[in-house]
């Protein structure tokens, strides 16, 4: 998205407001000049930002940041926790891609303003025809930059004096000499330079175009684009940090809001439902108070029911469960001493020759014809001095449980 409110470094000291590359406002200081303004894009001065042009192999795009990251760290650029970088393709060819790299560490305070719309470089923010290698000052410092494609390939702060003439036309002719061992220079050489330094005199522009290398031509009026991009990568993580905070207040007060609106329309509905409700026990509580005598009448037959149920059904009767049982024993090495039954529950204790011939005992009972309704268990048997096994068996139906 194109934003047209943009912050530059001013050729002197301070920061220059543009809308649409027209100059608003000016000011010493960043964050008073933008104030509570959330729409400007905030460009990054040519001295905070370090770059370098890296050509790497045909690669899937998902492997680019982590190996621009790695060059990073080759140049000493990448170990720093606040560090942050912005890549973009300049060339490609059949073997490879050439990327270039802006490097941004240590942004000083004064430079985060928390309500900007995003950050880019200055020199993305002055206009940059392909070809072409553009000369500005910038807060007192004069910065050369050289455009690949539309885009900013290589910009930095020049080490001489910030007024044009000799000296520093042959320092930009060696800096554009070194910048010939990279591949996408020497394909695409600057053919001039643009001179946008206002207060240049005549005879100092004379003195740089005769020791430049390069044809040169003089910018009329400002340089500045109309709008510009933000970079993402950009982003100082104070400033990110920030947007994540504003972020979360608002969700959370459309959530207190919400929460509020609900909690009004759900206790209303409460309110209305609880009498109706109310009026509902009141009916309930009359038909209870009319059936239930009836009720009680059904729970005592049914408490008589169970009490007389084992003397109705044959599988309850003590004889029917103890011939069951014996049924049950094995050929020889286990001894019934004792049988009880009380109601529907039943309790056998014997001795075994060991625990294996009880073990087998239970098994047999839990699948004799006639106990599939009952329920088995064996607490661990009691080993004797002379190795026999005393155990105790107990039955219950299933559904005792539920029956009680």
């Amino acid at each position: 998205m194109a934003h047209r409110s943009l912050a530059l470094p001013a050729p002197d000291q301070g920061w220059i407001l543009y809308s649409s590359g027209s100059e608003t406002a000016r000011g010493n200081d960043l964050r008073a000049l933008v104030g509570n303004r959330g729409d400007v894009l905030i460009g990054l001065p040519a001295a905070v930002v370090s770059t370098f042009v890296v050509e790497l192999p045909l690669v899937d795009a998902s492997l680019h940041e982590s190996m621009i990251h790695a060059q990073m760290e080759k140049r000493g650029l990448g170990g720093k926790g606040g560090t942050v970088y912005d890549f973009e393709r300049l060339d490609r060819n059949e073997r490879s891609e050439i990327f270039a790299v802006r490097v941004v560490s240590d942004l000083p305070e004064s430079l985060v303003v928390p309500t900007a719309i995003g950050y880019t470089t200055s020199a993305a923010l002055h206009e940059s025809p392909s070809g072409t290698a553009n000369l500005w000052r910038e807060q007192g410092r004069l910065v050369l930059a050289i455009s690949v494609g539309g885009a900013p390939a290589h910009f930095q702060v020049l080490s001489g004096r910030p007024e044009i003439g000799a000296v520093t036309a042959k320092e930009i002719n060696l800096l554009l000499l070194g910048l010939r061992a990279e591949s996408v220079f020497e394909a695409h050489p600057p053919g001039e330079l643009v001179l946008a330094v206002a207060d240049a005199d005549e005879e100092a522009i004379v003195a740089f175009r005769d020791a430049l290398s390069i044809p040169v031509r003089l910018q009329t009026g400002a340089a500045v684009s109309a709008s510009g991009e933000a970079r993402e990568r950009l982003l100082p993580p104070a400033v990110a940090r920030s947007r994540r905070r504003r972020r979360a207040a608002v969700r959370n007060t459309a959530l207190l809001v919400a929460g509020l609106i609900l909690y009004a329309v759900v206790g209303f509905w409460v309110w209305n439902d609880a009498k109706v409700t109310k009026r509902e026990i009141a009916s309930l509580e009359r038909r209870i108070s009319i059936i239930e005598p009836d009720v009680e009448r059904v729970q005592l037959a049914e408490e008589r029911w169970r009490t007389l149920e084992p003397a109705f059904d044959k599988n309850f009767f003590p004889i029917v469960q103890l011939s069951r049982i014996t049924a049950a024993l094995p050929g020889s090495g286990v001894v019934i001493r004792e049988y009880r039954t009380s109601g529907k529950l039943i309790r056998v204790e014997g001795q075994a020759r060991d625990v294996q011939l009880a073990n087998r005992l239970l098994e047999d009972l839990q699948s004799t014809e006639g106990f599939e309704t009952y329920q088995w268990s064996m607490p661990n048997p009691k080993v004797e001095k002379n190795n026999t096994a005393t155990f105790v068996i107990e039955g219950k139906p299933k559904n005792a449980s539920a029956d009680t």
